[in-house]
């Protein structure tokens, strides 16, 4: 690895306090051995120095919620030849979404739904050095769902597509933790999840409510409890003893309430509530405890352009849910960037049309600061923004005592800025350089290989 010290940068460590002018940051072997003003650094004894002047220094960003297979597309248009087109090269596609993600300065992500294995298997290749991309920590299944063509997804699907390729991938994704749970005795379901907790994944994301996706059609609002609540009491306890972080998933109130009484680290989506105004008194107390809140906000524009285009997921921008949103800024909660995002096809960006594909929120890449644009309007600062991005991820999964901040003793993580954030958060995408564990990120030849990025009809590579 090498060593070097980045001179004359303003530094914006991460932790909320305001920026340090004319700082010198050294980084040796990976990571960060000193932080001085640049005036007492000395560049005779110490690592070789970039001029940074006219720069400004941030943590590496971290997505708190991501799909590197891009989950989006199994619960519509897209999902099946997805699946069928890739199969066999999982691993590869994530690792190309991990390189996309990196190449806009994303240097950690946290994949909460994913095929287990194929994640795995990225994530340990990167881990290892073998491949370049963000560093990858994965949950696998959500507990007590299906796969693609299950009702939690895209079971219609099932009706023209060969039920053995529906199969293979349902049993694929559920990773032996899906909806079959729910119909288990409690000493076998506890002994399967027990299995799972310890089966390699870096968390463990539970559905305290269901994802049948009738949620999106008005005339059908209704959810479910997937568990009984003592079931979901010994998940936690199980999760907590492991020392991984718990992740809920939920689309109600009293799903919501019953992952803040089991003492969940993260929240995702907590804000889609089927639109019901979430009680103050639960967001203080989520706020108080400092869970992570994976907001997905949905700017108005775009939320617009999708009903006018029936997209049903424009609902989801409804004025409760915005007021769930600010309500939680207002609170001062653990706001995180939670985007949701995946490595979306070329077919399905087509489709969309360009009127869709602008400002999208679900495209990795651009999806971090779309999240960002969407969360200032609803009352986030600019500094809660850069928090969001770095700081308030790590500290919701405990990764705080390696990344999220720029301190001594931690990975050096960092994105260099050519403009200042703090003037003006969109500035968080006009990226100078990016380093990981120090090593400078060569943007330009990400990612590579291209699989889904590719052309059009260009063959998957061997």
């Amino acid at each position: 690895m090498s060593s070097f010290a980045l001179s004359n940068v303003t530094l914006i460590d991460g932790r909320g306090g305001s920026p340090a002018e004319r700082m010198t940051v050294v980084v040796e072997n990976g990571s960060i051995t000193r932080i001085v003003p640049t005036s007492q650094y000395d560049a005779a004894t110490g690592p070789k120095v970039t001029d940074a002047a006219g720069k400004w220094l941030l943590p590496g960003y971290i997505n708190g919620n991501i799909h590197l297979l891009d989950g989006v597309m199994m619960v519509g248009a897209g999902g099946v030849e997805y699946l069928a087109r890739y199969e066999g090269s999982f691993s590869r596609v994530i690792e190309e979404g991990a390189q996309l993600t990196l190449k806009n300065g994303v240097t950690t992500v946290f994949d909460t739904w994913d095929a287990r294995d194929p994640v795995l298997e990225a994530r340990d290749r990167i881990n290892a050095g073998t491949v370049i991309g963000s560093r990858i920590f994965a949950a696998g299944n959500i507990v007590g769902m299906g796969g693609p063509f299950s009702p939690d997804f895209n079971f219609t699907a099932r009706q023209s597509i060969s039920q053995s390729f529906a199969n293979r991938m349902d049993l694929l994704f559920a990773a032996g933790v899906g909806a079959e749970l729910t119909l288990l005795q409690e000493r076998e379901f506890r002994a399967r999840f027990r299995d799972y907790v310890q089966s390699g994944v870096d968390m463990v994301k539970i559905a305290i409510s269901d994802h049948l996706m009738a949620h999106l059609n008005p005339a059908a609002l209704r959810t479910y409890h997937t568990f009984p609540e003592k079931w979901v009491r010994m998940m936690a306890e199980d999760v907590h003893s492991a020392g991984l972080p718990f992740l809920s998933h939920t689309m109600a109130v009293p799903a919501l309430e019953l992952a803040a009484d089991v003492d969940v680290d993260v929240m995702i989506h907590p804000t889609w509530t089927f639109n019901q105004v979430i009680p103050e008194e639960l967001v203080n107390r989520i706020a108080e405890r400092r869970i992570g809140v994976g907001i997905q906000p949905i700017a108005d524009d775009y939320a617009d352009r999708l009903l006018l285009h029936g997209n049903p997921f424009g609902t989801l921008n409804s004025p409760e849910h915005q007021k769930n949103e600010r309500n939680f800024i207002e609170a001062g909660a653990n706001v995180m960037v939670s985007t949701d995002a995946g490595c979306t096809s070329h077919d399905v960006m087509q489709d969309l049309g360009p009127d869709l594909q602008e400002g999208r929120p679900w495209s990795l890449g651009s999806d971090h600061f779309t999240w960002v644009k969407a969360l200032r309007t609803r009352g986030l600062t600019t500094m809660g923004a850069i928090q969001a991005l770095t700081h308030n991820v790590a500290e919701a999964y405990n990764k705080l005592d390696t990344i999220g901040t720029v301190e001594v003793g931690k990975l050096a993580d960092l994105v260099l800025l050519s403009s200042d954030p703090l003037v003006d958060s969109e500035n968080l995408s006009d990226i100078a350089a990016i380093y990981k564990e120090g090593v400078l990120v060569n943007r330009s030849a990400l990612p590579n290989p291209q699989i889904v990025t590719a052309p059009r009809g260009t063959p998957v590579p061997n």
